[in-house]
């Protein structure tokens, strides 16, 4: 319970700073946030946690589409990896 609380603590963090990344237009921080992002749920095995990060990510009106790319490219190579 208590590591499902700190990743839930840990991804709204990191959603805070990817919103202010996002908003000054920073496309290599946002790529790399949302990284982060995807990583910690990845590592935590914290699917569903980790299907609404992408879900609410994706469906963000001003994501640049890089970010959207780098997610996508992300999560393939998670899933051949393993």
């Amino acid at each position: 319970m208590e590591a499902q609380h700190n990743l839930k603590a840990e991804t709204e963090a990191l959603l805070n700073v990817e919103k202010q990344i996002r908003l000054a237009g920073d496309v290599s921080g946002t790529k790399n946030n949302v990284t982060d992002i995807l990583q910690l749920c990845f590592e935590a095995r914290a699917w569903k946690t980790l299907n609404d990060q992408i879900a609410f990510l994706w469906k963000r009106r001003d994501q640049l589409k890089q970010t959207v790319t780098t997610m996508v490219q992300y999560l393939v190579f998670k899933n051949s990896s393993e």
